[in-house]
């Protein structure tokens, strides 16, 4: 989990530099009638009129379904009269949740990512929360990082809060990197030291082979994943599409050998397994081959749940995407949005501002998934957690200075499918990217000229 305009945007990126005091002020005026009592002046469990019962409906692991319990509780909890019934999803999320809307039967509050949000919103499935805010006496956008709330709008109206923010960084193994005499990646994104060469540079040495076989890898990739491929791209002074996110610009000299670097670092220098070699180990994903000792550094998000659960055997940390021609990465939040049939609004907007709250942000946080939306939670010894690994996860709190937000059109869907059908074949070795670009642009141009932005 940086303007273009916002909109129902399923659909299409563009870059964004994030000046942190500007962006509160325009994210304000967006979102009519923040200006009130500081979060700490928030009631913990939301505002006065809630009472009666709502269901909330979210997806995650068992981990996260204890955590989004836990969160419901709570909340009824410190608000006499209130019952909250909480419904697991654990797969199939998003196709459920839509059959659930369109037959009547959805859940009042249910968690969402930014990505399907605002066409949901365009469908009639979400109710508008700007009126909300308004009234909300306790609710104030500068206790927030204001751009999470940019791909949550449809027609400049919101119809979700982030409820937690991710990215990309890169998780390294401390004791292969000492052992192998390769120098801990700083903590700054700021440094120009830690590059694409100097990052290829740690990738080989940490890549060991023993015959043909490779017993550990310096830097695996997981397939087709727009969070993952879109990065090289920015990192290299290249954009994926327009300001306007009306022209598909993958056909620059930048963004074409960002692609093909992405690409190569599989195909060419062999420090990431390839599909056969990953099925010879059983199929093991990135953080499982992390923690197995197998991979020393990977691409992830900030699942420290799921790295602090499984990492038992060494000390690791956490550094930057290393850059190019700039620092860059994705920042796309996770959120939370009332159903439009609610026949118990205040409740259900009570609900998502205990999760937004204090004590609801704390929660989430606590668990490890994604940094908080929350300043003060995010400042805070809940998500900075020193004494344990990773030690640098303050480094994800200067993210909005550098990071890309997602922003959408309609034909997010259908451009996605021409980026995979046209750029896998790159990422495994059966085409070039430019290539690739020369195929996928004119397609993807004629798919935004259909899109409605605004």
């Amino acid at each position: 989990m940086q303007g273009a305009p916002s909109v129902a945007r399923r659909g299409a990126w563009t870059r964004r530099r994030i000046v942190a005091g500007g962006l509160a002020a325009g994210a304000t005026a967006a979102l009519a009638a923040c200006g009130a009592p500081s979060q700490e002046a928030a009631p913990a469990g939301g505002p006065a009129k809630a009472s009666g019962s709502i269901r909330f409906s979210f997806f995650g692991t068992i981990e996260e379904k204890a955590v989004w319990e836990k969160i419901a509780q709570d909340f009824a909890a410190k608000n006499p009269g209130v019952t909250v019934t909480s419904e697991h999803i654990p797969s199939d999320y998003f196709t459920k949740i839509q059959t659930a809307i369109a037959g009547g039967d959805a859940a009042d509050a249910i968690l969402m990512e930014d990505k399907p949000t605002s066409g949901y919103a365009k469908k009639g499935f979400f109710r508008e929360l700007d009126a909300f805010i308004s009234k909300d006496p306790s609710f104030k956008l500068a206790d927030y990082y204001p751009v999470l709330f940019d791909g949550l709008k449809y027609h400049g109206k919101l119809y979700g809060l982030p409820q937690h923010w991710l990215t990309q960084s890169v998780a390294y193994n401390k004791n292969l990197l000492a052992k192998s005499g390769v120098k801990f990646p700083p903590a700054d994104w700021q440094d120009p030291a830690w590059n694409w060469n100097t990052f290829l540079d740690a990738a080989r040495k940490l890549t060991v082979r023993n015959g043909s076989e490779t017993t550990q890898w310096g830097f695996p990739l997981t397939g087709y994943s727009w969070t993952r491929w879109r990065m090289w791209v920015w990192q290299n002074g290249g954009e994926v599409l327009s300001k306007d996110l009306k022209q598909c610009l993958l056909d620059s000299p930048e963004a074409v050998e960002g692609l093909q670097f992405y690409a190569d670092l599989m195909n060419k220098q062999h420090v990431a397994p390839t599909n056969d070699e990953r099925k010879a180990a059983g199929n093991a994903d990135d953080i499982t081959l992390f923690a197995q000792g197998k991979a020393a550094m990977i691409a992830t998000p900030p699942y420290f749940h799921e790295l602090r659960n499984r990492v038992t055997d060494f000390e690791w940390d956490v550094t930057p995407m290393p850059r190019s021609k700039k620092a860059a990465a994705p920042l796309w939040p996770d959120s939370i949005s009332m159903n439009a049939a609610t026949k118990n609004p205040d409740t259900a907007w009570g609900l998502l501002r205990y999760v937004v709250n204090t004590d609801g942000q704390k929660t989430i946080t606590e668990m490890g998934r994604g940094v908080p939306v929350l300043k003060a939670v995010a400042n805070s010894p809940s998500f900075l957690q020193t004494d344990r690994d990773p030690k640098s996860v303050k480094l994800y709190l200067d993210l909005p200075q550098y990071g890309v937000v997602t922003q959408y059109t309609t034909v997010w869907d259908d451009m996605e499918k021409v980026n995979k059908q046209e750029l896998e074949p790159v990422f495994l070795g059966q085409r070039n990217a430019k290539d690739a670009v020369t195929s996928l642009v004119p397609q993807t141009n004629n798919l935004l000229r259909q899109a409605e932005v605004g």
